[in-house]
């Protein structure tokens, strides 16, 4: 049931979701590598510990609020994730202690799980049609945009205290979840009937987690090689969160920032997050064109380049001793990286069956999400115990054996094409019956 009279248009409605809170993140962490490295003083370390609490939040509630959207609500999901997350900001806001800003991240995670799939679920039953890719593409577009004008708002605010980005974000994303209620409709979504209690709900999860952990187990027997392709993401991951967390601070405390028209740390960090997020823009636009022009057997070359270029530049950047080399290789970096992911899906989905194809991008999801949980741990030790140039160099060797992982997977995983797709679905369904 929705909370006011007059929802809104439910496509203008998300692209202002979008919009807004894109806005509001892009205000809260444009400069929160700064709150944590001046303002926290944490250590390489508990830097990494608290990407790994996001990440382990999220990846724990990942399955459980997804059944939560498909069987409740994803309206009520969507809301109420904002609304988690705008107060996981606040936490981190109220004090820059460690304890408080893993709690802080790990309700982030909870609030993203919670949102994440409901709000593009919630926006395909209400415009109840399948052609969503461009409504999402344009959704992309309009983020981006916000997450550029929140960044540079960031830099301004944060002139007058350094958690105040973090406070001034997550109350609006709050204010923001509650208005939405007044105006956000659900009239197209089947719940559960009410009378079927918590003890049906339950019961259909556990078939909806069984079912998940057999298609995964069937996409992985189907597609041969299909292994190979879970360890590039893990280790692409494991490469991900390292560079994540620890180039802001290896710019902090061993490059250190050029005296130029009185720019503070915190107003170069609200610059380069304007200049990823236009770069990401960019990127974005070329990806969607480069995709639909090349062929599946080309896809995997690109993407193998692609994989040793990010490697190439996160080495320039840990060995770089130069402010332009190391912000250089940095936004070289962050341009390509965007490329990355739809190529990896764009392959994937070339390749693997339908009826397993959801299963096994879940699945490439949760081994990215497995290696940043992992990194965590590892590269930050070694980046408080060697420095933090070693942690990012060891984090960037892990692009090395992601580009092994490629060339192996592209030998065994091979395009699916019009003329193998009947027969390799009349063998499924004849193991189907014998089995």
């Amino acid at each position: 049931m929705r909370l006011g009279s007059h929802p809104m248009n439910p496509y203008r409605l998300y692209l202002a979701l979008e919009s807004g809170t894109s806005f509001c993140t892009g205000i809260s962490y444009a400069t929160a590598m700064v709150y944590w490295v001046l303002a926290g003083k944490l250590n390489p370390l508990e830097l990494l510990l608290l990407g790994t609490g996001l990440e382990l939040s999220y990846f724990i509630f990942q399955l459980p609020t997804g059944v939560l959207a498909d069987l409740v609500s994803r309206r009520l999901c969507t809301l109420g994730g904002l609304f988690v997350i705008g107060l996981g900001l606040l936490l981190q806001s109220a004090s820059p202690a460690f304890a408080g800003l893993v709690c802080g991240q790990m309700l982030v995670g909870l609030g993203a799980a919670l949102n994440n799939g409901a709000q593009e679920s919630w926006i395909a039953d209400e415009l109840g049609h399948d052609q969503m890719t461009g409504v999402y593409l344009r959704a992309t577009q309009f983020g981006l945009i916000a997450t550029v004008a929140g960044s540079l708002l960031s830099g301004v605010i944060a002139l007058a205290g350094l958690y105040l980005p973090m406070r001034i974000g997550g109350t609006l994303i709050c204010v923001f979840s509650v208005a939405l209620g007044f105006a956000m409709p659900e009239r197209n979504f089947r719940r559960a009937p009410i009378e079927a209690g918590l003890r049906r709900i339950v019961t259909q999860a556990g078939g909806m987690l069984a079912d998940q952990t057999r298609s995964a187990h069937r996409a992985i027997v189907a597609v041969p090689g299909l292994v190979l392709l879970f360890g590039m993401t893990f280790f692409a991951g494991l490469w991900s969160e390292s560079f994540d967390r620890l180039w802001g601070a290896f710019l902090l405390r061993d490059i250190r920032f050029p005296q130029l028209a009185g720019l503070r740390p915190a107003m170069w960090f609200s610059v380069f997050a304007c200049l990823v997020a236009l770069l990401g823009l960019g990127a974005t636009e070329v990806a969607k064109r480069r995709t639909e022009r090349l062929g599946s057997d080309s896809v995997v070359g690109a993407l193998l380049l692609l994989v040793l270029a990010i490697g190439t530049g996160a080495v320039i950047m840990a060995t770089a001793h130069s402010f332009a080399v190391a912000v250089a290789a940095y936004l070289a970096v962050s341009l390509l990286r965007p490329v990355y992911y739809p190529l990896v899906d764009g392959w994937m989905v070339t390749r693997i069956d339908r009826s397993v194809r959801a299963t096994a991008l879940s699945a490439k999801d949760m081994f990215d999400s497995a290696g940043q949980i992992i990194a965590g741990p590892v590269i930050g030790v070694i980046g408080t115990l060697a420095s933090i140039r070693i942690a990012l160099a060891s984090g960037a060797a892990a692009m090395a054996p992601a580009a092994a992982f490629i060339m192996a997977a592209s030998r065994r995983i091979r395009p699916r094409v019009r003329g193998t797709v009947a027969e390799a679905e009349a063998t499924e369904a004849a193991e189907a019956g014998t089995a």
